[in-house]
């Protein structure tokens, strides 16, 4: 995955909660607050790494 560009890779709502250190419950209230941007595909949600590394460094 060297070579991708970064808002190409996305996280499910599990992998994003273990990246984050929380549960995957906080992860879908942050997303339905609107706190962290997410697109829904499907049934499931995804966050970009970008958008996922951006809430890191800029909460809120």
């Amino acid at each position: 995955m060297e070579g991708l560009n970064q808002a190409l890779i996305v996280y499910s709502v599990e992998e994003a909660a273990k990246i984050l250190k929380t549960s995957r419950q906080q992860v879908r209230k942050m997303i339905q607050n609107e706190e962290l941007p997410a697109v829904k595909v499907g049934r499931e949600w995804r966050i970009s790494a970008e958008q996922l590394q951006e809430f890191i460094t800029d909460p809120l």
